[in-house]
């Protein structure tokens, strides 16, 4: 039987020596010191390098018992950024994190670290968590076996009102309901997932010995998204599992994106006309864009702009959403976010230099391989602003409205034209006074023609 395989000892990937067992990272021949939770970080990804992993599991592997914010794991993931570059942890929209450096090939003579053995035909890239709700022992053991050895994490209940309890307590990805069930059977829980807006989203497949075209129509009707007959196929029940998951993935990665754009506004329904009720409010805005774009897209492919567009994104929503901030604008070359917390220059200021980091590593990765560095700008402006959503209930957003926003813009414009420069206003450059002192003193920190501030710069 043919197996797949995850490494446990001392293992290359590129410029990278990892040794798990000795908790050791090695970059170009020189040890790297990283934090207990970064090397955590680390060794599970690379332990799960051949699979995309969910935030809430890297939470539950690097901080066991413990409620921990999402913005922990993205300083961590941005610590090892610094370290391993920034395209080697990819993130995937509404998914998680990949580590996506290839090992090295073993030298002739030398024998592969002992490994783990994983069950065949696993398809770990696509992991989920399943439940499956069947009365049936051999029934409901049989199914669970098929379900793991496609690579996911399955759990069982032998009743309705069992499986009901268990959705509403713990987190799935897909549900394989029988029907006839003691307690609550197949019918009632459909009818109770319909009436429960936490779970209606949830897939369900209904496997069922029942025939009829009735029973089937009954249970799409209540909501199901697929009915397989017993005994089920198991080439038939990949396919549907993998089409079900697929489809709920997408409706995830959606409402990830939604959330960036409009925090708090999960459905468009919460909007009954043009606009929604707003507030008026002190705060600090980041706009940050990328200069010279006509001067790249003149020398790459369509695509290898779009694969830009994208990776920069990413770092830079990593950054923003790293020090607390909410993004309201994302339009290709462009990105804007206000922070409006009792530090929100700092959280900015902060969010900015991350940003630089961020940057200036992918511009070394960019030039290894010839290809020309991209120029960030960077903007902060404070002020009052009135936020809140607008839009139709169709299509809606996240906006921010107010001079400080047009003067954000203005400078990371300006930032950009001199070259990877953050530049602030005065009301900024005040309220950062008060909390880092130094900063009125540094010799970097320059008045220009229009009143902002230039902080510092990087190459």
């Amino acid at each position: 039987m043919s197996t797949a395989t995850t490494p446990t000892g001392p293992e290359q990937f590129g410029r990278f020596a990892i040794s798990l067992a000795e908790r050791r990272l090695h970059v170009d021949g020189q040890q790297v010191a990283l934090g207990s939770r970064a090397f955590d970080l680390l060794a599970a990804l690379v332990a799960r390098r051949d699979r995309v992993v969910p935030k809430d599991e890297l939470i539950e592997v690097v901080w066991p018992g413990l409620v921990v914010e999402d913005n922990n794991l993205q300083v961590q993931i941005s610590a090892l950024r610094k370290v391993l570059g920034a395209q080697a942890i990819a993130t995937v929209p509404g998914r998680g994190y990949q580590f996506t450096v290839a090992a090295a090939a073993q030298p002739p003579g030398i024998a592969p670290a002992p490994r783990a053995v994983v069950r065949a035909g696993a398809a770990p890239s696509r992991a989920s968590r399943l439940l499956v709700a069947d009365d049936n022992k051999v029934n409901r053991l049989l199914l669970c076996r098929s379900l793991e050895l496609m690579g996911h994490e399955v759990a069982s209940a032998d009743n309705g009102r069992t499986a009901l309890e268990r959705l509403r307590s713990e987190r799935f990805d897909l549900l394989l309901l029988d029907l006839e069930m003691p307690e609550m059977d197949g019918f009632g829980l459909l009818e109770q997932r319909a009436a429960d807006p936490a779970l209606r989203e949830l897939p369900v497949i209904v496997t069922s010995s029942l025939e009829g075209v009735a029973q089937a129509a009954r249970c799409i009707e209540l909501g199901a998204d697929d009915y397989l007959h017993k005994p089920v196929n198991p080439v038939l029940l990949k396919a549907r599992v993998d089409a079900s998951l697929e489809r709920k993935h997408l409706r995830d990665r959606e409402r990830e994106l939604l959330a960036r754009l409009a925090p708090g506004l999960l459905d468009g329904s919460q909007i009954a006309g043009a606009a929604s009720e707003g507030q008026r409010t002190a705060a600090t805005l980041l706009a940050a864009c990328l200069g010279d774009v006509d001067r790249l897209t003149q020398t790459q492919s369509a695509q290898e702009t779009l694969e830009l567009l994208g990776n920069w994104s990413t770092l830079m929503l990593d950054a923003i959403e790293s020090h607390g901030g909410r993004v309201t604008q994302l339009a290709g070359d462009t990105i804007g976010a206000v922070f409006d917390a009792a530090d929100a220059a700092t959280s900015a200021l902060r969010t900015a230099q991350e940003m630089l980091e961020l940057a200036a590593q992918f511009n070394r990765e960019r030039t290894s391989t010839g290809k020309l560095p991209i120029v960030l700008g960077v903007g902060i402006a404070s002020g009052e602003i009135v936020a809140g959503h607008a839009g139709t209930p169709r299509r809606a957003s996240f906006v921010c409205v107010g001079a400080a926003v047009q003067r954000a813009a203005a400078l990371a414009t300006e930032a950009a034209q001199r070259g990877d420069a953050v530049l602030i206003d005065a009301s900024t450059h005040a309220a950062l006074a008060d909390h880092l002192p130094n900063l009125a003193k540094s010799p970097d920190t320059k008045v220009t023609a229009t009143g902002a501030f230039s902080i510092f710069s990087e190459r």
